[in-house]
């Protein structure tokens, strides 16, 4: 056989293209086990249930912050307290959250009038200072736009004290309202998923690999003080990630859970959001770096857009065969390649949809959806190298410390 270049290449697609997703698919359902953490009836909580803080804080979310709340106060752990925090809000947040402790004793509201000091994000500083108010040994960080299922906390407090669990995070459901969400939202969470082998989190022995979802986020009070707080990771824009890393390193236990049936969130409910969002999200879980950006980058054109150009060029292929080509049926081997690999991606894309709340049929969109995906990863990379990102109405002009161990001596630029 006379090994062409046209036959390297073509053994060389075939390992980028179908081997590799059928080893991400082994992969994704392993990591999947070893984050099926949370069940239900909860294990029976053995003594006195530790007190729990849930801290809620919240910037302009006026029309949604009430669905929060109730679903954090309707929790049927048997004692916690809500702590909401109004990070200057320009709408009728603050008022809801007064409106909504005026008629409930487990809520407290503290309102954050000032903007953050230099070098602070404003979540950081809110939930910085609302912390102080805490009275619980265990901390619950929920944002403003997850809605709890009743038992939430009682089934994440029976694992974290059976299990002697430091953190434990939950995936939600991803709610989507229109199209877009529906098609890109779950696309780019599983994206982030990938990038940052979230499934690794819960191996104790892989150090350099952490995660945490601020979205749900429980936290022992002497794990969050023995690694400094929000003052420590006060730069970050994906402080969750941070505590993560911290806490293995410092030898704690973070993990991570599937949670869709314990909380739900609407992330973003536009285009332009989700844009913005995803890529700080890109930019900012690795520090400003761009190499897992450009890695992601690499694998979308060349482990994914190579489905459709294996199968068009399979069939010119076979409309003009090559007889120095696996004797004349080369065409043949591209195109069943180039479904091969589309079949196998169509249908774990059509799991990772399926496993966040969302139709499997939007994974038949992706060639339209991962441009867009691809489009936010170069995003992603501008702010790599501008440094600049706007969050929640807020434009940050400040750069991460890279060692968070030095982050306390350096004066970062001002907001």
């Amino acid at each position: 056989m006379h090994f062409s270049f046209e036959l390297i290449l073509l053994l060389l697609y075939l390992m980028i293209g179908p081997v590799l997703w059928v080893l991400y698919g082994v992969g994704m359902f392993a990591g999947r086990r070893r984050m099926m953490l949370m069940h239900r009836p909860p294990h029976p909580i053995k003594g006195k249930p530790p007190r729990v803080s849930i801290l809620i804080p919240a910037k302009d979310e006026g029309q949604r912050i009430r669905a929060c709340l109730e679903s954090a106060l309707d929790q049927d752990y048997p004692d916690f307290e809500v702590i909401a925090i109004d990070d200057r809000s320009t709408d009728e947040t603050g008022a809801v959250m007064d409106e909504m402790a005026a008629a409930n004793p487990r809520l407290r509201v503290v309102h954050v009038t000032q903007s953050p000091a230099p070098g602070w994000t404003g979540k950081n500083n809110a939930l910085w200072t609302g912390q102080r108010h805490a009275t619980g040994g265990w901390l619950l960080f929920v944002d403003s736009d997850v809605i709890l299922e009743k038992d939430a906390l009682a089934v994440a407090m029976s694992v974290v004290l059976r299990k002697e669990f430091d953190l434990l995070s939950l995936l939600p459901r991803l709610e989507s309202h229109t199209i877009w969400e529906s098609l890109l939202v779950p696309l780019a969470a599983g994206t982030a998923s990938t990038m940052y082998l979230i499934a690794f989190n819960n191996n104790s022995r892989v150090k350099r690999v952490a995660f945490a979802n601020g979205q749900f986020m429980l936290m022992s009070r002497s794990g969050y003080d023995a690694i400094g707080g929000h003052e420590t990771v006060r730069d970050r824009y994906c402080e969750d990630v941070e505590f993560a890393r911290l806490m293995k390193v410092s030898d704690m236990r973070p993990r991570v859970s599937w949670g869709n049936e314990f909380c739900s969130v609407r992330m973003y409910s536009s285009l332009g959001a989700i844009f913005r969002g995803w890529s700080r999200i890109y930019y900012s879980a690795r520090v400003g770096s761009p190499w897992t950006v450009l890695a992601a980058v690499f694998v979308l054109i060349f482990c994914c857009f190579s489905a459709y150009a294996a199968i068009g060029w399979g069939a010119w292929r076979m409309a003009h065969p090559a007889a120095n080509l696996l004797w004349g049926w080369g065409g043949l081997a591209w195109l069943a390649g180039g479904l091969a690999h589309w079949v196998t991606m169509t249908c774990l894309l059509g799991v990772v949809y399926f496993w966040s709340g969302n139709p499997r049929r939007n994974a038949l969109m992706f060639p339209v959806a991962g441009p867009m995906v691809l489009m936010i990863l170069l995003r992603a990379l501008r702010m790599c190298v501008t440094k600049k990102v706007e969050w929640r109405g807020t434009a940050y002009s400040h750069t991460m410390a890279q060692q968070l161990t030095t982050a306390g001596a350096e004066q970062t630029k001002g907001v």
